[in-house]
């Protein structure tokens, strides 16, 4: 099934390990394949990695727009999951969520449930670490 994308003016969009940005007026793309596609709100630049949350959702975009299938990246996914749920145990289904979408090849959903992860972060409905 083909991607169906609506561009802003100026907006970014990642194919896979590629930027396109839009040079225009409001432009719409389809995509076709199973390239991995992240909108520029979708990402998080490497430098905002402060806490476990966004160490998380850094390594999980990554995963996401890895073409080699991301083994070093579910290896620190599982591990900032870990201290998540060290830190914070109620927030074990969500992590069983992000494990549950990965494991069954679902990247994009995962990383819907991280961005959850850390928006609860950021209102202090879980504890933050540097």
């Amino acid at each position: 099934m083909a991607l169906k994308l609506e561009l802003k003016a100026g907006e970014r969009v990642m194919l896979g390990d590629v930027v396109i940005v839009n040079q225009g007026g409001r432009t719409r793309l389809t995509i076709e394949g199973d390239t991995p596609v992240l909108r520029e709100r979708d990402l998080l630049p490497p430098g905002a990695g402060t806490s476990l949350a966004r160490r998380l959702y850094l390594a999980m975009q990554s995963l996401h727009l890895a073409r080699d299938g991301g083994a070093s990246f579910r290896l620190e996914i599982a591990r900032l999951a870990g201290e998540i749920v060290s830190e914070a145990p109620e927030w074990r289904p969500l992590i069983d969520a992000i494990d549950h979408a990965i494991r069954n090849g679902h990247t994009y959903r995962a990383l819907r449930e991280a961005q959850r992860l850390v928006l609860a972060e950021s209102t202090g409905a879980l504890a933050a670490t540097g």
